[in-house]
């Protein structure tokens, strides 16, 4: 019984360092996202200026 309980205590721990490894990911990977975007916004809000004061 307590190999069993063993076993399922490691198995969890392999899931949850999974799941946080992820998240980790997917937070990197929306960071850089939302810093392209912003960055994009601002350059098409520069063009537009420019565009209008010609």
């Amino acid at each position: 019984m307590n190999e069993i309980a063993t076993g399922m205590f490691f198995w969890l721990l392999k899931i949850l360092g999974a799941y946080l490894g992820i998240l980790i990911v997917l937070t990197l990977v929306l960071s850089r996202w939302k810093k392209n975007s912003s960055q994009e916004t601002e350059e098409i809000a520069d063009q537009k200026k420019q565009q209008k004061k010609r």
